[in-house]
């Protein structure tokens, strides 16, 4: 009986306390990238991936820190969480979730997961350049400062059918894109005119 027992024991906790590979972590960072895709018209969607790409990178800081890991897995997992923490910035910037700085290198790093398309829109006119990122019927239009200076921008914009326009204004940091504009609330406005950018050094 006591064998027995034993032997239940060993496989119950074998079972229930095994450790998440680099390639599980790997798996569940694949899997936000790709519903953060699916729910890209919906706010509360992107709120929830943001909110599970803060919370693996925890999971993978946590795994980092114990000692259940080989040398070659902790480069693994360090990867994986600048690439996690690279996603968390990218759905608050491309969804326009949060008040957010998204840096160039981290929009290449992590965009090979999400595979969202590329057009430039204003390219060497105004101190910052202006991109479109689109993911199915979303279209999102992003300042992009490819330069070591830090800019305060204000920019505005028209539909380009229709009567609807708007501006703003916003702080751009040295090699990092932000949001300007996006179709989540009226789905048919993807194409949009951005005119009158002006660049102040900070």
């Amino acid at each position: 009986m006591k064998l027995i027992l034993i032997i239940t024991t060993t496989i119950f906790f074998g079972v229930f306390n095994t450790q998440d590979t680099p390639s599980d972590f790997d798996y569940k960072l694949s899997s936000i990238a790709r519903n953060f895709r699916s729910d890209i018209m919906n706010e509360e969607g992107c709120e929830k991936q943001k909110t599970a790409a803060y919370e693996l990178a925890d999971e993978i800081e946590e795994a980092i820190e114990s000692d259940e890991y080989t040398s070659e897995e902790i480069l693994e997992l360090k990867k994986l969480k600048k690439e996690t923490e690279a996603l968390e910035e990218y759905i608050g910037v491309i969804g326009n979730i949060g008040n957010y700085n998204l840096s160039i290198s981290d929009f290449n790093l992590i965009n090979r997961r999400v595979n969202a398309n590329i057009s430039s829109v204003i390219r060497d006119k105004y101190c910052v350049d202006v991109i479109l990122i689109t993911i199915g019927d979303y279209a999102v239009y992003l300042a992009e400062n490819d330069s070591s200076k830090n800019y305060k921008i204000s920019y505005n914009w028209k539909a380009k059918k229709g009567m609807n326009t708007g501006s703003g204004n916003m702080g751009l940091w040295k090699y990092s894109m932000r949001h300007i504009y996006d179709n989540r609330e009226n789905p048919t406005q993807k194409n949009i005119s951005i005119f009158g950018i002006t660049c102040k050094e900070f």
